[in-house]
């Protein structure tokens, strides 16, 4: 058995003092992977890392919204089966804090804006503003879209039918794959 990637990447930028870790690095220097049992102690002491400095919560973030990476986006799409990488998303739960990611649960936004409320982009054209979504992006989310201005509020119905069906996503999310949180909680995270 070969060593993960992963897990040659992690001993390799590993900042910690861990002295067992530290050695390891040498390990791989040398031979370029780890035994079996090596990699299996080592990723036992990074879960005991993670889990030391995670801070477990459920605070309620009401109000609150995140536009998130493209790859966590993605992960998203794969974890619940969409079509698209949802990056506006309605928090509704901070739930963990760790030394360099966030666990959030959250839906797709309800709020309207200047933006397609699924992949951010500018809405230019006079039914993409009325509906908060463009044409493309309604298509993925499996909702008919609109013919003429009056089919607007039957448009926002459906989407809002299908958050619900979505319903609340999990995720982690690496504190330098937020691109933008509006809300209050942001401020109280950034300094633990």
């Amino acid at each position: 058995m070969t060593t993960t990637t992963t897990t040659i990447e992690k001993v390799q930028n590993y900042k910690g003092t861990n002295s067992f870790i530290i050695k390891m690095k040498d390990t791989i220097k040398k031979y370029n992977r780890l035994t079996p049992k090596q990699e299996e102690v080592v990723l036992g002491i990074f879960q005991k890392e993670h889990n030391e400095r995670t801070i477990e919560m459920n605070w309620r973030t009401p109000g609150e919204t995140l536009i998130i990476g493209r790859n966590i986006g993605q992960k998203l799409k794969e974890t619940y089966g969409l079509e698209f990488n949802p990056t506006l998303i309605d928090i509704t739960r901070l739930l963990s804090v760790s030394p360099k990611a966030v666990k959030f649960s959250g839906k797709m936004t309800i709020k309207r804006g200047k933006v397609c409320t699924s992949c951010m982009r500018d809405l230019t054209d006079e039914f993409s503003m009325l509906t908060g979504m463009g044409k493309t992006c309604a298509k993925h989310m499996k909702v008919e879209y609109i013919k003429d201005a009056s089919e607007a509020t039957r448009f926002r119905e459906d989407y809002l039918k299908r958050v619900d069906e979505i319903g609340e996503m999990t995720f982690w999310i690496p504190k330098k794959q937020i691109k933008k949180w509006e809300g209050m909680t942001e401020s109280i995270v950034k300094t633990m």
